[in-house]
């Protein structure tokens, strides 16, 4: 079975259940204190369920290249390849209701060269942003964290922006498509270009029916099929 098929039916399973709460990125640049500690849940991709805290020695902040994370379990501390968890959630003590769900995948950059469409891949971590039947949408910047009141915060290079990433069914992982820094006219612009096999919500983005950082009700509403 392919595994990213798979994962992107899990998660889009799961944002139909309820499972984890879905909402946009706070934009913030923002170091916590290094004695911060987030509650977490770690599955595995062989489906165990690893709980306990992570952060808090050097820096609560969660580096989106992050290879390993270390998580202080009851029995003691454990070191997980990212490589080998299929999602991990967060959350600050006391605010569950904004626990975060992040995902460890390739996304792919994409450029041209001799008039070709190539990727450079690289292996992050990224924020599910929101997911629907036949969209994924993804968040990565330099790195994550949990501010007081338990929302995620991104800490992003300023030409860069927040990376927005999707993955439509048949895509082999997350493509980079736009950033934070975008206008709206030029956010409209990217949904033509990667949504055009859907022409009614392409038609409801371009008559501003739908705002174009909309994720949720752009997620929601792709549908190549119809």
């Amino acid at each position: 079975m392919n595994m990213k098929k798979t994962m992107f039916g899990l998660l889009a399973a799961m944002a139909v259940a309820g499972v984890f709460t879905l909402g946009s990125c706070q934009v913030a640049e923002l170091v916590i204190s290094g004695t911060t500690y987030y509650d977490t849940e770690i599955t595995t991709k062989d489906n165990q369920l690893i709980t306990g805290r992570i952060g808090g020695q050097r820096s609560s902040n969660l580096v989106t290249g992050s290879k390993k994370i270390s998580i202080k379990t009851d029995e003691g501390r454990k070191k997980i390849k990212s490589e080998d968890i299929q999602y991990m959630k967060l959350s600050r003590k006391g605010h569950p209701e904004k626990q975060q769900t992040l995902v460890y995948l390739d996304f792919r950059w994409p450029y041209t060269k001799k008039g070709q469409q190539k990727y450079i891949v690289r292996k992050a971590w990224q924020v599910v942003e929101s997911v629907g039947d036949h969209l994924l949408i993804t968040a990565t910047g330099h790195s994550f964290s949990l501010a007081k009141d338990g929302s995620l915060v991104v800490t992003y290079s300023r030409d860069e922006g927040i990376k927005y990433c999707l993955q439509r069914h048949g895509d082999e992982g997350p493509i980079y498509f736009a950033n934070s820094n975008y206008g709206k006219s030029s956010m409209r612009k990217a949904w033509q270009k990667y949504l055009a096999d859907d022409s009614v919500l392409c038609q409801k983005i371009a008559n501003k029916e739908i705002a174009p950082f909309n994720f949720k009700e752009i997620a929601e509403q792709y549908n190549p099929k119809k």
